[in-house]
């Protein structure tokens, strides 16, 4: 488990029952304070309210900036996500983190939201990712997250924060009902709440601030002190860590983002998706084209499938340096694993100028039919008329035995090669 610390009791061995012995042969050189940290501790309890009232809201908004730095620095980059309802102070109170939101690839703050409409919907999102990784992830098959996170390795799905300062205002009463099912639930799925509750404000009759303190490390702020609301704990002084200065925020929240964006960038190795080489050239293609491409949770993989239904054709799209031509690779490399000449043939066209296919033809790719590494339009043209002849004969053959399509053609004529054509266009 990580651990997430926030402060640490200063203890004096003195006061504790044979805490220091009188007998000077048992004497040590241990100093006489021992301070003890004060931590969360992830998974099992990461969550946190704190309850004040106007003294020490300050202090209490501190704290939460201080866990909201430990919780970045504690788990590896891009596996957090904030959600930040800051309702009185406009965002003011957690500013140092959108610096956060310059890196949005890394997806770790988006902005902080402060109006009642927003609050909702954005815990209605909460809502529904823990849905999602019940019903998709867990399952039966998984305790929590943090179970199937140990399973899916590199895909392992992100910790989300949600950090509520002046709790409750701006909060609907449908707003307090999603809070209080994320409280309760969320810690399995992933989700924890940090919480900054305004004593002071009356709650709605049908709130229970119990569910949040049932499932929360909670601290009181009261008379100057700072209380941890558990037995032996309770007595105990409670020192909270002091913030960091602005500049050492800001220069540490920059690095973090631009961790998270190297770590964002997930590589599923090829041996993941690729067949066992007893498997090679063994797959067939009569009723559809199914290649994996990737992983698809913690046991799953992703797959493509293609010649089945109204599944006939693919679209990738995405901006430049995204993967697209990485994926395509992939595509066409497990295919020609999975498939023999027989069963997939390839005519693969490069009209961006690259050398995306140069490879496929020095190699000598037995599946590529034509490969067109730096394509002219015209070129291209004459391909897709060579596929349209190709598509005028199938029809013809399909006639003289009377079937529709692929799948019945090689039913009735099992000894005569018909392989699936995929045309492949890199832009």
């Amino acid at each position: 488990p990580a651990m997430v610390p926030f402060g640490h009791f200063s203890i004096d061995r003195r006061t504790l029952p044979g805490g220091v012995s009188n007998d000077e042969r048992l004497a040590t050189s241990l100093p006489v304070t021992v301070n003890i940290p004060a931590a969360l501790e992830l998974p099992s309890r990461c969550s946190l309210l704190l309850q004040c009232d106007a003294d020490g809201r300050e202090k209490a908004v501190q704290t939460l900036q201080n866990v909201a730095l430990r919780i970045l620095t504690a788990l590896p980059p891009g596996k957090v996500r904030f959600t930040v309802i800051d309702p009185v102070g406009l965002g003011q109170s957690f500013a140092a983190l959108m610096h956060l939101a310059d890196y949005e690839e890394a997806q770790i703050i988006d902005k902080i939201w402060t109006e009642t409409r927003h609050i909702e919907q954005r815990l209605v999102d909460l809502t529904e990712h823990m849905e999602n990784v019940i019903q998709k992830y867990l399952r039966n098959e998984f305790e929590t997250i943090d179970e199937y996170n140990e399973a899916a390795n590199e895909i392992a799905e992100p910790y989300r924060f949600l950090i509520i300062s002046d709790f409750p205002a701006s909060f609907s009463d449908t707003a307090m009902r999603r809070l209080s099912s994320i409280a309760s639930s969320g810690a399995r799925c992933g989700v924890y709440t940090l919480v900054a509750h305004d004593v002071r404000a009356s709650l709605p009759s049908g709130f229970d601030i119990g569910d949040l303190e049932r499932n929360s490390l909670c601290l009181q702020f009261r008379n100057g002190r700072v209380i941890w609301d558990e037995e032996p704990a309770r007595e105990l002084p409670l020192v909270l860590e002091a913030p960091p200065s602005d500049e050492f925020a800001t220069t540490l929240l920059h690095q973090l983002g631009k961790a998270s964006i190297d770590a964002s960038r997930v590589e599923v190795p090829f041996a993941t998706i690729r067949p066992d080489d007893d498997d090679i050239w063994t797959s067939s293609t009569a009723q559809d084209v199914r290649v994996p491409l990737g992983r698809a949770g913690a046991t799953k993989l992703q797959y493509m499938t293609l010649g089945r239904g109204t599944s006939q054709h693919v679209l990738i799209a995405g901006k430049t340096g995204s993967g697209k031509s990485t994926l395509l690779h992939a595509m066409i490399t497990n295919l020609a694993l999975m498939y023999s000449p027989d069963e997939v043939q390839f005519y693969l066209i490069d009209f961006k100028k690259g050398v995306e296919f140069k490879d496929y033809a020095a190699f000598q790719l037995p599946h590529a039919d034509v490969i067109a590494p730096e394509s002219d339009r015209e070129f291209g043209l004459s391909v897709l008329e060579r596929i349209d002849e190709e598509l005028k004969r199938r029809g013809n053959l399909f006639r003289d035995v009377s079937v529709q399509d692929l799948p019945g053609f090689r039913a009735a004529q099992p000894d005569v090669a018909m392989p699936r054509i995929l045309l492949v266009i890199d832009e």
